[in-house]
């Protein structure tokens, strides 16, 4: 099977050529698309003047990961089979790719395969692949955080991979597609994965975690330092945009049986989340009106695709 890798680089800084050199090292021939969003610490070079082996797309404009991720897509050969996506800080292991086309050629209804991402060090997970919390519906990525010696150690279903390093088979990715874009052209960041995972699954694909297929990844480049949960460190436009590409990424894809029965805790639950952000953060409300034009495109989009009950994804 012929496969491709697209990378989506901005400020990358020494994580990029860390991630082309593993990209380029892997076991089974991979083609390699680097693009580019308008960096300016020097990486965009690499995209401009990019090494043997790789394809540069150097963007006039920084489009986000989405963004990023569609405009790579486009570049490659209608032959290429299995797709990977990449995030700059994220290395995977040799065999990477190996372990995703053999997954594939072994299971036809396969159609995404969430690998191992560790930590860097490997002593700790970051993600076996994502899913969704009972009520609320938030994203949680399996182990995050966690221990990794005897963890997540047998492959198993999952609703999304981490866009961290995800795989794709093409024809997953077209039977996802809506309006015939596999990635929302107006999510910039963020939820993208699991939306993307999310639509494979209720095209009738399974997402399967690969335990075998090991990266490493360096996890929250674009949140400011300290603890607590991501989105209260991302800045006030990306936390607008989080929250935009949740609402619509449930309205694109929730079953509406399992919307209802979770109504009285998921109304509350984001009604809070909202009240909290916009404490923290009083210029959130003017950069989330500018991005709810994204959820009413999501709402109006239900009608072009499946949805099945959430119990018979996983």
């Amino acid at each position: 099977m012929r496969a491709g890798a697209v990378v989506v680089n901005f400020n990358g800084g020494a994580d990029l050529p860390a991630c082309l050199a593993a990209l380029k090292a892997q076991t089974v021939p991979v083609d390699v698309v680097l693009v580019d969003c308008a960096s300016t610490d020097g990486t965009r070079a690499l995209a401009e003047q990019p090494p043997p082996g790789v394809r540069g797309l150097p963007l006039p404009e920084n489009v986000g990961y989405a963004g990023g991720c569609a405009a790579g897509l486009s570049l490659l050969d209608a032959s290429v089979e299995v797709i990977g996506f990449f995030n700059p800080d994220c290395y995977p292991a040799a065999d990477y790719f190996a372990a995703c086309e053999e997954l594939f050629s072994r299971e036809s209804d396969v159609g995404g395969v969430a690998g191992r991402l560790l930590r860097p060090g490997g002593a700790t997970l970051d993600s076996c692949g994502q899913v969704l919390t009972p009520f609320l519906l938030r994203v949680r990525d399996r182990g995050y955080g966690a221990p990794a010696s005897g963890a997540f150690e047998t492959r198993n279903r999952v609703l999304a991979a981490c866009g961290a390093g995800m795989v794709y088979r093409r024809a997953a990715l077209a039977a996802a597609a809506v309006e015939g874009e596999v990635f929302p052209a107006d999510f910039f960041a963020f939820w993208e994965d699991l939306d993307l995972g999310w639509r494979v699954s209720n095209a009738g694909w399974h997402v399967i975690y690969e335990p075998r297929a090991v990266a490493t990844h360096r996890r929250g480049a674009t949140a400011a330092p300290g603890a607590g949960r991501l989105i209260f460190r991302r800045p006030t436009t990306l936390a607008a945009g989080m929250l935009a590409n949740r609402w619509a990424t449930l309205l694109r894809n929730l079953h509406p049986v399992d919307f209802l029965l979770r109504l009285p805790v998921l109304l509350p639950g984001e009604v809070l989340m909202l009240s909290v952000l916009v404490l923290r953060r009083p210029g959130l409300l003017p950069a989330l009106r500018a991005a709810l034009p994204r959820v009413r495109r999501a709402a109006r989009q239900r009608r072009l695709l499946p949805r099945r009950r959430l119990g018979e994804l996983l």
